[in-house]
């Protein structure tokens, strides 16, 4: 691990880098217009970080998973009893055994991913949607025309993986139907490119 992913890995450091570089609406407009979770329902938060995002659900039965252990710490110190928050590896099998939920996030998850780690990944969460539910990506990614500077962004990422849109969709696509697909480059406030899925089970 380089100097850059160990400072990342710092929970006060990752939550300023996050708040000082992603626009104030970013994830109201995650929470409201993508994910979309109702009173009442099941939320699974892969690679959930500090869980910023359960800031901004309404009352749900939330449960974050990530690797880093300080990163869960701060979770529970932040949210208490609003969610589970567990220590595990996004490719672990900590999601199964949980029951079924209603929606599914993959917040900067993927581009941190090989193909073979997304596809198995996947393959794990499409037994965990319930039918009706969806899955919500959502990473940097790579497109024809971008601003130079998010270009460069998206190669120096500490994930290894960042992709075109039709890349993250192929992969997605092995165990999920893509039902919305969006490119936003509006979403930092540094130049960047983001693609966001929603996706459901195959049904049938």
């Amino acid at each position: 691990m380089g100097f850059r992913d160990r400072i990342m890995q710092i929970p006060v450091v990752y939550e300023l880098f996050a708040g000082g570089v992603a626009r104030a609406e970013l994830y109201p407009w995650l929470a409201k217009f993508v994910i979309d979770a109702k009173d009442g329902q099941s939320v699974l938060d892969v690679g959930c970080g500090t869980s910023t995002i359960l800031k901004y659900l309404p009352s749900v039965h939330y449960v974050g998973i990530d690797h880093n252990p300080d990163y869960i710490e701060v979770s529970k110190e932040t949210y208490g009893s609003r969610g589970e928050f567990i220590v595990g590896d996004v490719n672990d099998d900590q999601a199964r055994g949980r029951g079924e939920f209603d929606r599914i996030l993959l917040l900067g998850v993927l581009h941190h991913l090989s193909d073979d780690e997304v596809m198995r990944l996947v393959s794990h969460l499409a037994r965990s949607l319930k039918v009706g539910g969806h899955v919500t990506t959502f990473d940097n990614a790579i497109v024809k025309g971008q601003h130079p500077l998010a270009r460069l962004l998206a190669r120096l990422d500490r994930g290894k993986y960042v992709r075109s849109p039709s890349e993250y969709r192929r992969l997605l696509e092995t165990a999920f139907k893509i039902e919305e697909e969006t490119v936003r480059h509006d979403l930092l406030r540094v130049p960047h490119t983001h693609v966001i899925f929603r996706a459901a089970a195959f049904t049938g």
